[in-house]
């Protein structure tokens, strides 16, 4: 979520003090991510974590990243022809469901049609039904952090 920048210091701010205040003594790495506003510092302070000993298996999932930029283009944050390039890229000689083509070519008939309405349309939802698992599984990783962002600009804003 960070890496997609679905997420950023508005959002973990909270998340992380919250978690500081139930220990006495917080995982070194929370309380770095606290003071970082950063995304690249933050996305690097989550990856040292996360890659760390003890090793645990599990696989970047760029399908996920898919998911992230969707719920982005969901929200109006960014535009179609975004997500397509976006997409494109994180799915560009990675294991994905797809290949970067998929999204390439939609691209390229998205600005063939001067960025038609309705082929968007048709667009988002072949690829929504393509990736609806991501997409639901990434919104509830996403929807607790709607909530500390709220409170973050209520409160600090």
């Amino acid at each position: 979520m960070l890496e997609s920048r679905l997420i950023w210091y508005k959002h973990y701010d909270l998340w992380c003090e919250e978690i500081i205040d139930q220990y006495n003594e917080p995982p070194f790495w929370i309380i770095e991510l606290a003071t970082t506003k950063y995304i690249p510092d933050a996305v690097r302070i989550v990856n040292e974590y996360a890659y760390s000993e003890p090793f645990e298996q599990f696989s970047r999932n760029n399908d996920l990243f898919v998911a992230c930029f969707f719920i982005r283009y969901e929200r109006d944050e960014i535009s179609w022809a975004t997500f397509l390039e976006n997409a494109g890229k994180y799915t560009d000689g990675n294991d994905a469901k797809v290949d970067c083509s998929y999204f390439f070519s939609m691209l390229n008939d998205y600005e063939d049609t001067e960025f038609s309405n309705k082929v968007e349309k048709l667009q988002s939802k072949k690829v929504y039904k393509e990736f609806i698992s991501e997409i639901k599984e990434m919104q509830h990783y996403y929807n607790p952090f709607i909530s500390y962002f709220k409170n973050y600009v209520e409160n600090r804003g």
